[in-house]
C-alpha cells in the first residue's frame, strides 16, 4: 500500500515549488517585507492563477476543489520560498467559514485573487447584538477587505462577517515577529452586528476550521525547516575553512544530519493529519493539535541549528536565515502554541 502523495499531488508541488522560486525569488521577498504594509496585489493575483488561492474552493465557484491535504502540499511550498501572504487564513480559512455559509458570491472574489479575507479568533462575545473589545495578533489588518470574526467561547461562538469599512471597527498595526506576514490589532466599538453579518455556522464548524488552519501553519513550518536544511547544507558546501568545506567536519555533518532525521516524520503525521481532516475521522482534532505543536517545536530547532551552521554571520539580517527563522515562530505561536495545543490534545484523548 502507498501512503504517500499521488502522482498529481507531487506533479502540484513541483510545479508550485517552480513557479515561487522563478516569481518569488527572496530578493522579491525582502522588498515586499521591507515594504509599508508587505502586500503585493500582483503577488495575490498570480498565486490565484496557478489556483492555490480557491485551493479550497469548489469549481462551481471557480475554485479547484481540492481539499485540506493538497492544501498543505501547496502551505509547505509557500513556507519553503517564504511568500509574503497569510494562505492559512485568506485561502484555507475564509472559504472554509464561507462555504459552510453558502457565501458563493464572495468565494469567486477570493478564488479570483479580488478578495481578501482575513479570520480572527478570540474575539469577545456578543453582548445585545453589538460587539465591544479588541484582538490582538489578526492576519492581514492592514490589507484585507473583509474580517470573519469569531466571537465569543465554547458552544456559545459564532462567526460574523465585517467589511474592513465597518462603522466602528478600528485597525492599528502591530510590530510582529515576520516581516512577511504583517499583524495587527482590531477594535471594535459597539459594532452592529446584523443577522446578514452573522454567517450561521456552528461552534463544531468553527472548531473544525480552527484545526484546517492549524494544520497548515504546520506545513509552513515544515517547508520553513526544510528550506532552511537546504541553505545550510548548500552554504556547509561551500564554505571553506582550513582548506576544506565546513560539510566535511563531523560536527557539522551531524548538526545536518540530525536535523533531516527529525523532518521526515513530521511530513508523514502532517500527511496524516491532512487526510484525517478530509475524511472527517474521529481523531482529526487530536492529530490537528499535536502535529502543530510538533511540526513548530521541530522547525524551532531546526532553525536555530540551520543558523549556527552559518556561524556569526547567520545571525545577521543580511543573512536571509533570518526570514525562515522567524516564519518558523509566527507559526508557532498563531492559533495556539505548543503547550496550549498538547494540552487540548490531552482534553480530547482522555477528556
Amino acid at each position: 500500500m502507498d501512503f504517500g502523495l499521488s502522482q498529481e499531488q507531487v506533479i502540484f508541488s513541483d510545479a508550485l515549488a517552480g513557479f515561487l522560486n522563478e516569481h518569488v525569488p527572496i530578493a522579491r521577498v525582502r522588498d515586499i517585507m521591507e515594504s509599508q504594509d508587505a502586500a503585493d496585489a500582483a503577488l495575490v493575483k498570480s498565486l490565484a492563477e496557478q489556483g492555490v488561492c480557491g485551493i479550497l474552493v469548489g469549481a462551481d465557484s471557480g475554485g479547484t476543489g481540492l481539499g485540506l491535504l493538497e492544501a498543505v502540499v501547496a502551505a509547505e511550498q509557500l513556507g519553503a520560498a517564504a511568500t509574503p501572504c497569510s494562505f492559512h487564513s485568506a485561502a484555507v480559512m475564509a472559504p472554509l467559514l464561507l462555504a459552510a455559509a453558502g457565501k458563493t458570491d464572495l468565494l469567486e472574489q477570493i478564488a479570483a485573487g479580488s478578495l481578501l479575507v482575513s479570520v480572527v479568533d478570540k474575539a469577545p462575545a456578543l453582548l445585545g447584538g453589538k460587539l465591544d473589545g479588541e484582538v490582538l495578533f489578526a492576519p492581514d489588518t492592514d490589507v484585507a477587505d473583509a474580517f470573519i470574526v469569531l466571537c465569543g467561547e465554547g458552544a456559545a461562538r459564532c462567526a460574523v462577517y465585517l467589511d474592513a469599512n465597518t462603522r466602528g471597527l478600528g485597525r492599528e498595526a502591530l510590530v510582529g515577529v515576520d516581516e512577511t506576514r504583517r499583524v495587527g490589532e482590531l477594535v471594535f466599538e459597539g459594532v452592529d452586528i446584523t443577522a446578514d453579518a452573522d454567517l450561521g455556522v456552528d461552534a463544531a464548524t468553527i472548531d473544525r476550521v480552527l484545526d484546517a488552519g492549524r494544520i497548515v501553519l504546520a506545513a509552513d513550518a515544515l517547508g520553513a525547516a526544510q528550506r532552511l536544511l537546504d541553505e545550510a547544507v548548500k552554504y556547509a558546501l561551500e564554505r571553506k575553512q582550513f582548506g576544506r568545506v565546513i560539510g566535511s567536519f563531523q560536527a557539522v555533518k551531524h548538526m545536518c544530519a540530525e536535523t533531516y532525521a527529525e523532518l521526515e516524520p513530521v511530513r508523514s503525521m502532517l500527511w496524516y493529519a491532512a487526510f484525517a481532516w478530509d475524511e472527517n475521522l474521529d481523531d482529526a482534532a487530536l492529530v490537528a493539535s499535536l502535529v502543530k505543536a510538533e511540526a513548530c517545536e521541530m522547525a524551532t530547532r531546526a532553525a536555530t541549528t540551520c543558523v549556527q551552521v552559518y556561524g556569526g554571520m547567520g545571525f545577521t539580517y543580511e543573512c536571509d536565515m533570518h526570514i525562515w527563522f522567524k516564519r518558523a515562530g509566527y507559526d508557532r505561536q498563531m492559533l495556539g502554541g505548543p503547550a496550549e495545543l498538547r494540552q487540548r490534545a490531552a482534553q480530547l484523548a482522555y477528556g
